[in-house]
């Protein structure tokens, strides 16, 4: 809320790292760029062929699966870079690895880490994400061992496995 210009979520375009709005002075739309959920508009017949959101992932992944659905459905889509709304910025539950080239995804706090790791599994299962499965492994792997981090690693292995054989029960 303090600086609306910058992004709660940077965009790369091509090897540049965008984190403001005024990074898109003169660019009106970004064809097939979407942030679902956070300020997007569907029309009714987008969502009769995309379909609705899976419940089972909600909290972490629902946008990613539905934008996944959206790419794949041949709709065309886009993102505004003239609508603005407020929200958290979300930067703070990515840590960088290998000189910042990479990072990994690791909320603080533990409910989040169960959902994002056992939404991801499930996602990296799907049609159209299977390729980013080795990068996973490599990303994770590196990041919970840099740390010495034996049951976290342990901890990710497990979500990702039960995320990728379906079983989507609610944390605790």
């Amino acid at each position: 809320m303090a600086n609306p210009d910058r992004l709660a979520f940077p965009l790369r375009r091509g090897l540049r790292w965008r984190r403001r709005r005024s990074d898109f002075d003169g660019i009106e739309i970004l064809p097939r760029y979407a942030s679902l959920f956070n300020g997007a508009l569907f029309s009714a017949a987008a969502l009769d062929v995309v379909g609705v959101p899976d419940y089972r992932l909600f909290f972490r992944g629902d946008e990613t699966e539905v934008h996944r659905r959206l790419v794949r459905s041949g709709l065309p889509f886009g993102t505004c870079t003239q609508a603005a709304y407020v929200h958290p910025e979300g930067t703070t539950e990515f840590e960088p690895i290998l000189g910042g080239r990479l990072s990994a995804q690791y909320p603080a706090n533990e409910t989040k880490r169960y959902y994002t790791y056992r939404n991801r599994g499930y996602l990296l299962a799907r049609p159209g994400m299977r390729w980013m499965a080795p990068l996973e492994y490599v990303r994770f792997g590196y990041f919970f061992i840099s740390r010495r981090d034996w049951s976290g690693l342990r901890e990710w292995l497990r979500l990702t496995r039960a995320g990728r054989r379906e079983r989507l029960t609610r944390a605790g």
